[in-house]
Parts: C-alpha cells; sequence; structure tokens
C-alpha cells in the first residue's frame, strides 16, 4: 500500500511540472487603435518539434460589452471559420504560417468601437494547456476644427 501511494504521489508531481511547461503569452498586455484602422494581434505559445498539429486546438474570444464572442478558432489543426461571431466576419485573418513557431497572429481591419474588450486565447496541444489574454480598446478619432474669426455682419442703424 505505501509503495501504491507513493507511485502515485509521484505521477502527481510530474503532471504539474507538465502543466508548468507549457506557456501562452501575449506580445502586449494591451492594445490602443483607433476607429476604421487595422492591428495585428499576437500570442505566443510553447512549441516542440515532436508535436503533431493533429493535436491543436486555439479558441480566441472577444468578452465585449456585446458578450463573448468567438474571434478564431483551430479545432485539431484545422481553422473553423464558421465558428466567428459575424461582428468579426470578413474582418479576421489569420497568420497560418507562423502557427508552426508558436505564434498566433491575427490582423482585424476596418476597427468598430464595439470589438473594445478583453480578448483571451487558450491554446491546447498534447503536451499542455494554457491561455493569454489582454485589453484592447479601439477609440474613435474626434477632429475638432478651430474656430477662427467669423466675420459679423451688422447694420449701421442711423
Amino acid at each position: 500500500e505505501r509503495i501504491w501511494t507513493v507511485f502515485i504521489l509521484e505521477i502527481l508531481q510530474t503532471e504539474l511540472q507538465f502543466l508548468t511547461t507549457f506557456v501562452v503569452n501575449v506580445t502586449q498586455s494591451s492594445y490602443q487603435a483607433e476607429e476604421n484602422h487595422s492591428i495585428t494581434l499576437e500570442w505566443t505559445f510553447t512549441t516542440k518539434t515532436q508535436g503533431t498539429w493533429k493535436n491543436l486546438f486555439i479558441y480566441c474570444e472577444a468578452n465585449t460589452d456585446h458578450g463573448v464572442l468567438v474571434l478564431y478558432q483551430v479545432h485539431e489543426g484545422v481553422e473553423i471559420s464558421k465558428s466567428q461571431h459575424e461582428q468579426f466576419s470578413g474582418r479576421v485573418q489569420s497568420d497560418k504560417d507562423v502557427l508552426r513557431e508558436g505564434r498566433i497572429r491575427l490582423h482585424v481591419s476596418r476597427l468598430r468601437t464595439e470589438d473594445s474588450g478583453l480578448y483571451l486565447c487558450d491554446v491546447m496541444t498534447d503536451y499542455g494547456f494554457n491561455s493569454g489574454r489582454f485589453l484592447y480598446k479601439v477609440t474613435v478619432k474626434v477632429c475638432l476644427w478651430p474656430l477662427t474669426s467669423i466675420p459679423r455682419y451688422s447694420k449701421e442703424v442711423k
């Protein structure tokens, strides 16, 4: 009975070490951009050369004032574009070439103020699971034109 307990404890310790070696990071903790502009969002994650992309799962969401919206999803190494929320439809392009390097790079175009929120990406591979998040704010550029002296027309009253 004592040997069995040590064995279970040893497995548990190994699993905890295993989980801490897989990391998902954000390249910036916050982003700010102007409405109608574009932005590139990026997350990095631990990769191993012996890993298979068949076991790659990515789920990125935007937690906005309008709810939790699916931004990007990969299931068993294949991008699932139909799961993307209609708010982002046609505006999010992924850079598939950098996935093998352990990078998720999403180009978002025609930004809207309603895109502002907390963005989260969960990544799961055959060697770990983790997530990275950051705040993203779209601002509206307001142009205030300086008022120059306005000519006044007055009638002379006699």
